[in-house]
């Protein structure tokens, strides 16, 4: 059996992708359970594909879940005898630093001049500093050694779950050397420049997932 390259397959990539971050798997992890190679993984996450019905078995296997559940595109019925109740279960710290390390969009909160302020940045890691930039007449490249949070989020609407992480730390500007280590690697979505780099150095990492099965 061949699953074609279509839209609702660029769906499944995605539902593949918010599965596996959501029991904290890298690709790598995935590749072996599957006996897939990462760069197979990888494409069937992020790229349109044809897929076959072994991969397919395999991919749900080593997801833990159902094809049925992993093909639908609308939420799992749920029977009106046996309700589900979700589960929300804290995440290890090992857990949480995987996911930052392999994710490259968050949200950033610190207490501005009215009052609190939420925003979304692109950023990399350094060891266990998250890094990103700003504009260097922003707020928040004024701080140094403020406090600071960082969060990191993935939901599957489908399945009614997800996780998110939250850092709370410290952010200074960055270091030349550290500036150096990932000039090629952090490149800000938003126009505009950008030349401020800063860097958070986390005190507390937490996280928790939902699960509705």
């Amino acid at each position: 059996m061949d699953l074609e390259t279509t839209g609702r397959q660029s769906d499944l990539g995605t539902r593949i992708r918010h599965r596996r971050q959501a029991l904290g798997l890298t690709i790598a992890e995935v590749a072996e359970r599957t006996a897939l190679t990462a760069e197979r993984v990888e494409h069937i996450e992020t790229r349109p594909f044809a897929l076959t019905g072994a991969e397919l078995v395999r991919l749900a296997h080593a997801l833990d879940i159902s094809v049925i559940d992993l093909t639908r595109s609308d939420p799992p019925r749920r029977s009106r005898h046996t309700p589900v109740v979700p589960v929300l279960e804290p995440m290890r710290k090992e857990e949480c630093t995987q996911l930052i390390n392999s994710g490259d969009v968050g949200r950033i909160a610190y207490d501005g001049v009215d009052g609190l302020v939420v925003l979304p940045v692109t950023y990399c890691t350094l060891g266990e500093l998250i890094l990103f930039r700003t504009a260097s007449d922003s707020a928040v490249a004024q701080f140094d050694l403020d406090p600071i949070a960082f969060e990191l989020d993935a939901v599957d609407e489908g399945m009614h779950d997800g996780w998110s992480v939250l850092v709370n730390g410290t952010v200074r500007p960055a270091e030349d050397q550290e500036i150096d280590a990932v000039r090629n690697h952090l490149e800000p979505w938003a126009g505009g420049t950008r030349d401020s780099y800063m860097a958070i150095q986390p005190h507390r990492v937490t996280g928790r997932r939902i699960r509705s099965w």
